[in-house]
Parts: structure tokens; C-alpha cells; sequence
């Protein structure tokens, strides 16, 4: 959707960075040494990857129990005894599940839409400063953004938000290990860095790409992953702490209480803390 002069307008007054944009920042030209650079490089690595591992075993098991829950309601005396028991409302998920068969599913996404030219203030496109709007990010940045292109600006700026550190530093990481197809001037020659050679940045680029757009992926689903599971946990406690269920499941299902009882399991384990903070991870 192109912006009119008039929006745009609008935009710059109201957005808190972009008033700033219309002068000349330059970038501070002090480099980030090489062994702080390799420090902040691999702290936030292992907690991006420690973050993924955790994601991913939360919505395994979610699945898990979604699966077998769909498999155990297909028995009707089950679900008779859930009606007369007073746990025939299942969760969301459950319910979803169940009605579209016992396999477990994503929701599925609308067609992708065509992205329109992106729009530019001072060198910085609006959505990267539209999702900096409510932070106090320093100014230093923006110089630095203008030296990638609108895409990968936003995609920095995401992860900056979701590691909850809208830095300086941070920014002039992702920036030096942006691929050069990203750059605002792909000619521009790569900055060095003392203690890294070029082949050691190289990698550590390609493993930060890989890494940045799964947990980007692991950020923007667990939070609905962890809901779901609270309701589940939460339903089968009660279902659990009555004898009769207990009893009927133990007689039939046994594998099935098994399931539930490593959901139990699974809580005490903390998986309620492990979300990030809108999209809770730090850069230190």
C-alpha cells in the first residue's frame, strides 16, 4: 500500500524516532573490538538456540497430548463419563482437535500478499521505525540501519525487540554479519575485526541467519503454544484428581495416562517462564 505525502506526514510527526531522521547522523566510527564482538556474538547464540530447544519441546508436548486426547475421545463411554463428571468442555485445542480428526495441526495461514515499495524516512523504512516507536532506542542506531536494506531492517529490529535489548551493540552485530546481498551497498567493503578472520565471520553469518529466523519462528507461536498449554495442564489436573477417570483410563487407556501425567510433569519443569517478552531473551 503506498503511503501518501499527507500519511506520511502524519507518521513523522507522531512516531518519536523519525522526528529525529531529518538530520545528517553519522554512525560513530569507534569499532566494536574483536573479543567483545565474539562475546556478544556467542552469548546471544547459545540463548537463541537454549530458547528454540525449550519452544520446540513445549509445543511436542502440546502435540503429544492433543494427539492422544483426539485418539481417547473417539471412545464414547469416555466421553460420557466426562459429560457426568463435568469436564465435557475441553480447552480450545482440544475441542479444535478433536473436531478435525486426532492429528495435530497448524493453523493454517491466508495467502501470502504482495509487498508494496517500502516507504523510507531518512533512510530508515516506516515499519522498522513503527515497531521502535514504543522503545527507547538510541539514536546511534538508525545510521546504522540505513546501511541494510528495508527488509532486513525490520527483521533487526524484530530481534532486538524480542531479545528485549534495543542496543547499540546489538544492532552493529547483526548489521556486521548482515549477507552483503542485504546490504544498502553491497560493494562496500566488510568491516574486520581483530582475533576474527574472514572465514570465521563468515560461518558465524550463516549460523546467525539460521538461527535468527528460528527463533523469530519459536517467538511468534510459543506464546499462543504455552496458552494452550496452561488450559491443558489445568484441565487435566482436575481430570486426574478424579478416582473414576483415573480408574476407567488405567483399565483402558493406560498409555494415555502416562501422557498426561508427563503434562503434569512437564509444568513443574517451568515451561511458563520461558517465553520471551512479546515475541524475554537478553543480549549482555
Amino acid at each position: 500500500m503506498t503511503v501518501t505525502r499527507a500519511e506520511l506526514r502524519r507518521f513523522v510527526e507522531n512516531n518519536r524516532h523519525a522526528t529525529r531522521l531529518t538530520s545528517n547522523l553519522q554512525a560513530p566510527q569507534n569499532p566494536l573490538r574483536g573479543p567483545a564482538f565474539l562475546r556478544t556474538y556467542q552469548r546471544q547464540f547459545d540463548r537463541m538456540q537454549d530458547f528454540i530447544r525449550e519452544a520446540v519441546a513445549a509445543r511436542h508436548q502440546l502435540e503429544v497430548v492433543v494427539n492422544a486426547t483426539g485418539q481417547i475421545l473417539a471412545n464414547a463411554s469416555f466421553r460420557a463419563l466426562l459429560q457426568a463428571h463435568g469436564l465435557g468442555t475441553l480447552p480450545w485445542i482440544l475441542a479444535q482437535s478433536s473436531a478435525r480428526g486426532t492429528e495435530f495441526h497448524e493453523d493454517q495461514q491466508g495467502p501470502l500478499s504482495v509487498a508494496a515499495e517500502p516507504q523510507l524516512v531518512g533512510g530508515v523504512c516506516l515499519e522498522a521505525l513503527d515497531l521502535l516507536n514504543d522503545f527507547g532506542a538510541p539514536l546511534k542506531i538508525f545510521p546504522l540501519l540505513r546501511e541494510v536494506v528495508p527488509s532486513r531492517q525490520v527483521e533487526i529490529v524484530r530481534l532486538m525487540i524480542a531479545l528485549d535489548r534495543v542496543q547499540f551493540r546489538v544492532a552493529r552485530v547483526l548489521i556486521a554479519l548482515t549477507p552483503r546481498s542485504q546490504l544498502t551497498d553491497p560493494c562496500a567493503p566488510r568491516k574486520q575485526y581483530e582475533g576474527i578472520s574472514p572465514s570465521q565471520l563468515a560461518a558465524m553469518e550463516t549460523d546467525l541467519a539460521k538461527v535468527s529466523r528460528e527463533y523469530l519462528s519459536a517467538a511468534s507461536t510459543h506464546g499462543a503454544t504455552v496458552l494452550n498449554l496452561v488450559a491443558v495442564t489445568s484441565y487435566f489436573d482436575r481430570l486426574l484428581n478424579n478416582p473414576k477417570l483415573v480408574r476407567f483410563m488405567a483399565r483402558n487407556f493406560a498409555g494415555h495416562l502416562e501422557v498426561y501425567q508427563e503434562l503434569l510433569d512437564f509444568r513443574e519443569s517451568g515451561f511458563q517462564k520461558r517465553a520471551p517478552i512479546a515475541e524475554q531473551s537478553a543480549w549482555i
